[in-house]
């Protein structure tokens, strides 16, 4: 009888898995379930694989975490800032000017009010027509645009913002009104913006412990398997332990590329298609600090090209027991193009000295702090790149996957998107009720 095959064991995988009512096997690579969602000890301290954060908004999925963690969870409000002009201003950036230099915050808003009455007020529509840095000027004006949103997200995404769509843009950029810009250009304001204002995060064993407490409600886990190849014609897939199996239907959680890399014979009529994907790579450098409370912030952005990171987070003030009594952690998010992570010794220690100079520079560390812990974990698919041929590459992509080999690609890189860790678990769901509600053969 073929079996539903799930290929990765990450959140997308886990909830499919959770989920499903029918016969399935589900394999992963590596030595532990969670997919980039995973977390590791070194020396007392738990890292992730970046930051990891339980931003949920579904009803079920507020109740199936907190079944799953049976309460054995934070409840965490944001406390995220940016660092530019050399001072600490509240995310988001737009909302919160207050504190930069006089002339930053005027053009912040006269471009803002420019931008109102030579466009109007409206979100533009049609986000994957307009390059990123139009939607930018569009949305929030040139002084806002200039000094943060065009910096950081060309920083970030690692490609210029006219090669860009806004398309990603939706929930995960606030949009605050004229009035509440201007009320946070004089005063230090207290009010959220954006989609996560607050968030869970485990009390122990880092986000790895969410991927643990789903392992029990699944069948048919096996790890350090990995997919070699996929007999799309036949229905098989060839694995790394020499084994084949035939699938009635396959669910993928890899990277979309890789899966597409694994086809075989690789489908011609969709070359095109895969040749378009585009992606960025992060370099994630996790940090023990042999000092207590070097920030009482959840994470800060740094917009400004003079920092080689965009992003640093502090684990230990989500909870304590991700770091040993008296120290700190951190996590240095840097980006990098697809293949050139900083791997090599010499490059690493090059890089790391840069990451000092600036951390000092801003106030995160002192000249006298030591490290226990400095990490480099490469994530080569960190952020999928919208343009404008993303929409229909992905559209030829899926049809073909789905008509002519009975495949499912989902997740946050099966899915090729940008989104958040709730998202993926109703990804797997979604899968897991669409295919409990076929008959297959």
């Amino acid at each position: 009888m073929k079996n539903i095959i799930i290929a990765g064991a990450g959140l997308a995988g886990l909830s499919c898995a959770y989920h499903l009512k029918k016969p399935y096997f589900l394999f992963d690579k590596e030595d532990q379930p969670g997919g980039l969602s995973r977390s590791y000890e070194k020396e007392g301290y738990t890292f992730d694989y970046t930051g990891h954060l339980l931003h949920l908004h579904n009803p079920y999925t507020k109740k199936l975490i907190k079944k799953l963690l049976q309460g054995c969870y934070v409840e965490c409000q944001r406390n995220a800032w940016i660092y530019s002009k050399n001072v600490y201003t509240r995310y988001p950036f737009q909302a919160n000017l207050f504190g930069l230099p006089r002339h930053v915050i005027k053009d912040c808003i006269d471009g803002l009010r420019d931008s109102h009455k030579k466009y109007g007020i409206e979100n533009p529509k049609n986000l994957h027509f307009l390059n990123f840095r139009d939607w930018c000027v569009r949305t929030f004006g040139k002084g806002i645009s200039k000094h943060f949103m065009i910096p950081y997200n060309e920083k970030l995404w690692g490609v210029p913002g006219t090669t860009m769509s806004a398309e990603w843009c939706g929930p995960f950029v606030p949009k605050p009104r004229l009035e509440e810009v201007i009320a946070g250009s004089f005063s230090d304001q207290q009010k959220s913006f954006g989609y996560n204002p607050a968030f869970l995060y485990p009390k122990k064993g880092g986000i790895q412990s969410l991927a643990n407490a789903m392992t029990p409600h699944v069948q048919n886990l096996q790890l350090n398997i990995s997919l070699e190849k996929v007999r799309w014609k036949e229905q098989q897939i060839h694995l790394s332990n020499g084994q084949t199996q035939t699938y009635a239907h396959l669910v993928s959680t890899l990277p979309l590329v890789e899966l597409l890399k694994r086809l075989d014979p690789f489908p011609h009529d969709i070359q095109s298609a895969f040749d378009q994907l585009r992606w960025s790579s992060i370099l994630c450098i996790n940090i023990g600090v042999q000092r207590p409370h070097i920030s009482d912030k959840s994470w800060i952005y740094f917009p400004e090209k003079k920092y080689p990171f965009y992003r640093v987070g502090f684990p230990m003030n989500f909870t304590p027991s991700v770091a040993p009594k008296g120290t700190s952690s951190m996590y240095v998010e840097v980006s990098c193009r697809p293949g050139a992570c900083m791997t090599s010794s010499h490059e690493q220690t090059h890089l790391f000295r840069q990451i000092r100079r600036g951390l000092i520079s801003c106030g995160v560390i002192k000249r006298t702090d030591q490290f226990p812990v400095i990490d480099f974990i490469p994530i080569p698919y960190a952020y999928v790149i919208y343009d404008a041929s993303r929409r229909a590459a992905l559209t030829q992509i899926f049809n073909w996957l789905h008509r002519k080999a009975r495949i499912s690609s989902i997740g946050r890189y099966g899915a090729w998107k940008y989104s958040f860790m709730e998202e993926a678990l109703l990804d797997g769901k979604k899968t897991a009720d669409t295919l409990n509600s076929q008959k297959l053969l």
